[in-house]
């Protein structure tokens, strides 16, 4: 049965409840910036379009009927000439035309298809001004004008109109005495102008009516969108008062059943915890024989290493080059052998770290030396940058190299010809607290505090590469996790680096992020805590703390080995 004290569903909403329906927001004034030029543009090529059915039509039936005219009626030396250019003029018209007949309205290329038709006009007034001797000044003008109507991009007017005073003036100059063309050139350059100013007006009253159009639909849009909701809202919440109704009838139920299950639940944590030492237990198992076994593979292979670089040296021609097919193909394999047997060490606790004072700026350019090799082969540009003289953390020398070493590495991999990988060193004063922050982009990274208010020290690792995608970034720090998997892949590796990277820098009491976008490259960030901001092995990286294992491993059984 149900408490007495418990509220009914029949009893009054209590105070403060909101059950108004909210409806989403219409714009109240028209933004024009948020038009997506993109559907501009489309609509300038719809109004080009249907300008040049017409035009295309009139300027054949004109032609046609300048060629009978001085066919006919006209008895001139030239009227043959006239006719036969009048003919041409109206053929490419009409093709022009048809053309048009089946292009959509918003082709892509409706623009030039208006230079073209300008362009057909162009050189019947210029072959007539050739073959007549005389300058054709009112048709120049109706074809500047024309243009200025027809032609709505700006780049193919500019080209269009440049071009025509260009050939007209060059012709003028060859038949014409320079003194002969002050006057005709004031009337070009006049049309020119004019034709200039329809242009722009034609084009922006285009431009701003089509905006204006693509505001109203999507106010409208928004409009229906609001009565749409506030129907569905209205509905919802007469379901709503229904479903409550019910719903409180079985919360009773419901809450026995909870009950139940909650001691169920806590009867599976029990079996969980059990079967998690087990794992862990089998992991640390499988971790120590893997160690171990690193004597047993690393010798026969390094025998094949070294027999394959004899043999490359001592053969030639195909032998020679199946000798360093092996020799490349073990030392692959050998990599990838070391790979798992640092990651098998890490996960079985069998890493000692060394620590002493290191200046990561003497660290990073000693890996810019170490590197520059394969970056020049790979054609990529290795730079480091420096916020400070030196920057000082103690660490362990061989886990920081490998560090840099994979870090940088990958850079240059991931980079490709004409690209740049940059290291910066610095100080922080305010390291982020939250991943995903970073990468929403509302944390970001300091690198140039000063060094007395600083509380870490930072290197960062930055490349021009492909990138990754944020759904590869939520695993990459997994062992043989790759963004590119199975044979098709574009890059070799073993996909151990950034995990045996991660185990490292923690281990020594960091972190590390990462900021990455398909194709526009990588950023890895990695802090190490400064010594002053130690105590007794252990420190607070991220908001977690976590212990140094140099200090804090007991003694065990099992040789611990440096980090190499």
């Amino acid at each position: 049965m149900s408490d007495a004290n418990e509220p009914s569903v029949w009893d009054d909403p209590p105070a403060g409840a909101d059950f108004t329906i909210r409806l989403p927001e219409i714009p109240r004034q028209v933004d024009l910036d948020a038009v997506d030029p993109a559907s501009v543009d489309a609509a300038l090529r719809s109004v080009v379009h249907d300008s040049l059915l017409p035009v295309t039509t009139g300027l054949s039936v004109l032609f046609m009927f300048n060629m009978v005219l001085h066919l006919i009626f006209v008895s001139m030396p030239y009227a043959a000439y006239i006719s036969f250019l009048a003919a041409t003029s109206a053929v490419g018209a009409l093709l022009l035309r048809l053309f048009l007949r089946t292009m959509p309205s918003d082709h892509p290329r409706m623009h030039a298809v208006s230079g073209l038709v300008v362009g057909v006009v162009l050189g019947h007034t210029l072959f007539t001004q050739i073959i007549t001797g005389s300058i054709p000044l009112t048709q120049l003008t109706l074809l500047l004008v024309g243009a200025g109507v027809i032609i709505m991009s700006r780049r193919w007017f500019a080209g269009f109109l440049g071009l025509t005073l260009v050939l007209w003036l060059t012709l003028s100059l060859i038949s014409f005495p320079l003194a002969d063309l002050v006057i005709p050139g004031i009337s070009v350059g006049a049309a020119a102008a004019f034709s200039t100013m329809i242009h722009v007006v034609r084009r922006r009253t285009n431009v701003r009516a089509e905006e204006l159009r693509l505001v109203s639909e999507s106010q409208k849009e928004a409009l229906r969108e609001a009565l749409a909701a506030e129907e569905r809202q209205r509905e919802s919440l007469a379901e709503s008062e229904q479903t409550l109704r019910d719903t409180m009838s079985d919360l009773q139920s419901a809450k026995s059943t909870l009950e139940r299950r909650e001691e169920e639940l806590s009867e599976m944590v029990t079996a969980l915890t059990e079967a998690k030492k087990q794992a862990e237990e089998s992991s640390r198992i499988k971790s120590a024989m893997l160690a171990n076994m690193s004597h047993e593979v690393r010798t026969p292979l390094t025998a094949v290493i070294g027999f394959s670089e004899i043999l490359a040296e001592e053969t030639s021609g195909e032998s020679q080059h199946f000798a360093s097919l092996i020799m490349k193909s073990s030392r692959r394999l050998m990599e990838t052998l070391d790979s798992v047997l640092k990651l098998s060490r890490l996960e079985a606790g069998k890493v000692q770290l060394n620590r002493q004072s290191l200046d990561l700026v003497e660290e990073a350019e000693a890996m810019i030396l170490e590197q520059s090799n394969r970056a020049d082969a790979a054609g990529v540009k290795l730079d480091l940058s420096t916020y400070a003289d030196s920057c000082t953390s103690t660490l362990d020398h061989g886990a920081l190299q490998r560090i840099l070493r994979n870090l940088v590495g990958n850079a240059i991999k991931f980079t490709d010809e004409g690209g740049h990988v940059i290291i910066r060193i610095g100080h922080s004063a305010h390291p982020p607290t939250d991943a995903e922050a970073v990468r929403r982009g509302a944390q970001i990274h300091v690198l140039d505090d000063p060094p007395e208010r600083a509380t870490h020290a930072v290197l960062q690792v930055e490349d021009t590469g492909i990138g990754m995608s944020a759904s590869f970034q939520e695993k990459m720090f997994e062992a043989f996790h790759q963004e590119s998997q199975g044979l098709s892949r574009s890059h070799e590796g073993s996909g151990l680096g950034l995990s045996i990277t991660q185990r490292l820098i923690r281990l020594m009491q960091g972190e590390i992020y990462v900021e990455s976008e398909k194709g526009e490259g990588t950023t890895f960030t990695v802090y190490f805590p400064l010594d002053r901001f130690r105590s007794n092995g252990r420190s607070t990286t991220n908001g977690i703390s976590q212990t140094d294992s140099s200090a804090s491993d007991s003694p065990s059984s099992e040789r611990s080995e440096p980090v190499t």
